[in-house]
């Protein structure tokens, strides 16, 4: 009888133990920061990255002090601010080119995968990103 009270304490325990560890990782915001290869460019379902990254090149670059880098075909290069709301998973991206660039996304982690999805106009809402971690 004893031996069993003490195997459901510890067993409760672990329970207890793995459930608060869960839930901690689970509202962690993983880190922004680092170097990201676009992987995919959907518009309105349809899978355009071929048009928007023909040579596979395309990457942003979040560094920790609030700035950004764009570059690869067929745009180029691209610089500005971001800002990052993690309590509402909004990203805003300030464009150095000017306001007809800027844009603001809502983004979520899924293993080393960014995805963004467009807010604010109905053409930003057509357009859904995909980003991996390098």
């Amino acid at each position: 009888m004893y031996f069993k009270k003490i195997m459901h304490l510890i067993f409760a325990l672990l329970l207890f133990t793995f459930a608060c560890s869960t839930t901690e990782q689970s509202s962690q915001v993983p880190d922004l920061a680092g170097h990201w290869m676009m992987q995919a460019v959907y518009q309105e379902g349809n899978d355009v990255t071929e048009e928007h990254n023909p040579e596979k090149d395309r990457y942003i670059t979040f560094h920790e002090d609030g700035t950004f880098e764009t570059g690869g075909s067929p745009w180029g290069e691209n610089t500005g601010k971001y800002i990052f709301n993690e309590a509402d998973m909004r990203l805003f991206l300030d464009s150095d080119v000017g306001e007809e660039d800027d844009s603001n996304w809502i983004i979520s982690f899924r293993n080393d995968t960014l995805h963004w999805q467009g807010v604010g106009t109905a053409w930003a809402e057509d357009f859904e990103i995909l980003h991996v971690k390098k």
